[in-house]
């Protein structure tokens, strides 16, 4: 019989989001800032500014690239997981051995050593980008897929999801005050490029303790009961997967909302410095209300989730994310109605997106995880990684598609010389919001109840 896991290694376990956290927001945050530069952020231009076919700008074709590869490990690493018979377990041996590497691909990419504006940056990037993915994936899909069989309670499950989005949100609002660091290092004498570079050296080394304490949190197999071992091939796996009605709806809804998000936090600087036209080095400072708010909000919405269903908060999330969008293409003019006043204009923004950003931070892999656990129950075979699988792809498929569709968009009506323009930034709301309203749809499809009723029903059976 396995132990119910200690309190103190569940948290030691939620670690990793940390490092998650850094990291995500070194990627969706300032990546496309970095080597897509306006002439206010005082970076060189490293990659070069060729088009594909006139529009796809170099970085939305390498972020393409990246996510093609991605693609083929997800599949590959879960079936992995889900068949490994490591004496250690099916999924701790993973998160060892590709910690480190997560970490150091990750801050490589902004250390493109060639001169400004040539092709082999662009190479560097890449490499280091779909390293990045890979590391990833060989990380999180067997971490993930672990949760729901040492925590098989799901209201348990819930909680553990709050621990782990508090330390992401945690690590992302210090990702968020980047700025302020690069500011602050900026005066002290180190050019732009330096000090950014300096600020996510810091942060990577970070990371890189946070992964390894949660890949040796404890010892997988005192907490995990014998499990079945699926016996399909990776084709037949994935099908079976698919079938599962309510993950389709709710994984379309999960894309959705995935990719309305990820706009809004790789074009969020864009946002409050040309839009609202408040100063780079107070930016952070609407950054950091919305993740201060969404953190508070955490436990409302974990006690709307037990005492309703999940589905409702998802469901206010999508509705607000929608309305904040369709006011971004008039950001600059709102903030012209109140001159002198553009930071407070910000940090009401911030205010306003911290529902969705608490909400879509929780509560989707909580509902993956009932799903997962609800499959397993009804037939009696482990399939997690696979799950998990497609949990993480469809995540990193919305970020491709707000990397790639921002990085395009922001080109929009951009001076000569320039890599941004204002129309550009306006438009990436119009498409987000757009994202946003299918989120809503097929949030609401998806039948919460019906999934939280088989496992208990079923758990009932087994007892």
């Amino acid at each position: 019989m396995s132990k119910n896991l200690p309190k103190r290694k569940m948290y030691r376990y939620c670690l990793a989001d940390i490092a998650k956290g850094l990291f995500t927001g070194m990627i969706s945050n300032y990546l496309l800032y970095f080597f897509q530069p306006t002439a206010k952020s005082g970076l060189p231009h490293l990659l070069p500014e060729n088009k594909f076919l006139g529009f796809i700008t170099i970085m939305a074709f390498i972020t393409a690239l990246g996510k093609i590869v991605d693609a083929v490990t997800d599949p590959i690493v879960a079936s992995l997981s889900d068949k490994c018979t490591h004496k250690s377990g099916r999924r701790m041996p993973f998160l060892r051995y590709s910690a480190i590497p997560y970490a150091l691909s990750v801050l490589l990419i902004f250390y493109v050593p060639f001169e400004e504006g040539s092709f082999l940056n662009a190479v560097w990037v890449g490499f280091f980008l779909v390293t990045y993915y890979t590391a990833y994936t060989f990380f999180f899909i067997p971490r993930n897929a672990l949760v729901p069989e040492i925590i098989p309670d799901a209201k348990v499950r819930v909680g553990y999801y709050g621990i782990s989005t508090v330390f992401f949100m945690g690590s992302s609002s210090f990702m968020y005050a980047a700025t302020l660091f690069v500011d602050m290092l900026k005066n002290a004498g180190l050019s732009p490029l330096w000090a950014w570079r300096t600020v996510f050296t810091v942060f990577a080394l970070i990371g890189i303790v946070c992964l390894l304490l949660s890949a040796y949190a404890f010892n997988e197999k005192d907490y995990v009961e014998e499990n079945v071992k699926p016996k399909e091939s990776l084709i037949k796996s994935f099908a079976l997967v698919f079938k599962n009605k309510e993950f389709v709806v709710f994984s379309l809804g999960d894309l959705f909302s995935g990719v309305s998000m990820a706009f809004f936090q790789t074009a969020m600087l864009y946002y409050i410095t040309m839009l609202l036209n408040v100063p780079e080095s107070q930016s952070f400072l609407v950054m950091l209300c919305a993740i201060a708010v969404a953190i508070c909000l955490f436990p409302v919405i974990i006690k709307i989730s037990r005492k309703y269903n999940k589905k409702l908060p998802l469901v206010i999330a999508s509705v607000v994310f929608t309305v904040v969008f369709g006011f971004i293409y008039f950001g600059d003019k709102i903030a012209a109605l109140a001159p002198g006043k553009e930071l407070f204009v910000g940090l009401a923004m911030g205010v306003v997106v911290s529902f969705p950003f608490a909400a879509i931070n929780i509560l989707p892999q909580s509902v993956v995880s009932d799903i997962i656990q609800c499959d397993s129950l009804e037939s009696g075979v482990n399939r997690e990684g696979i799950f998990s699988a497609v949990k993480t792809f469809i995540e990193k498929i919305a970020s491709a598609i707000a990397m790639m569709g921002v990085s395009s968009i922001l080109a929009i009506g951009a001076a000569a010389g320039e890599s941004v323009g204002l129309l550009g930034v306006k438009l990436t709301g119009v498409f987000a919001g757009g994202f946003s309203l299918l989120s809503l749809i097929f949030f609401m499809l998806y039948n919460d109840k019906k999934v939280t009723a088989s496992i208990e029903k079923l758990r009932k059976k087994d007892k």
